[in-house]
């Protein structure tokens, strides 16, 4: 998977987010928007839920089982939950690494 298909499936995830926030709590679609850690505009529930939301779209469109939040995810020196555009590096990373194991459909 691409960045930017993750990136797409990152901003389905935020405007699925979106429909239960208030008007003035919405998180813009956009590579910048801060998720979380300073200037972020979800607490640990959020992110949790946003998180939670790519892996199951991510896992479906690849038949993968990718678990982003994980030991490797809090060990990394710079949060990869920060911005929209560092959890797509990470998921991109994380696919190309072989960090998700891949459902075999054939059997």
């Amino acid at each position: 998977m691409k960045h930017d298909e993750i990136v797409k499936q990152i901003f389905d995830a935020i405007r699925r987010m979106n429909e239960l926030r208030e008007p003035q709590e919405q998180l813009v679609c956009a590579e910048e928007t801060a998720l979380f850690g300073p200037g972020g505009s979800l607490d640990s529930l959020g992110l949790v839920s946003l998180i939670l939301d790519v892996e199951e779209e991510v896992n479906a469109k690849m038949g993968t089982h990718l678990i982003l939040a994980d030991e490797r995810a809090v060990s990394l020196k710079r949060n990869p939950f920060r911005d929209v555009r560092s959890l797509a590096d990470y998921v991109v990373a994380r696919l190309e690494e072989g960090g998700a194991c891949t459902t075999d459909l054939s059997s």
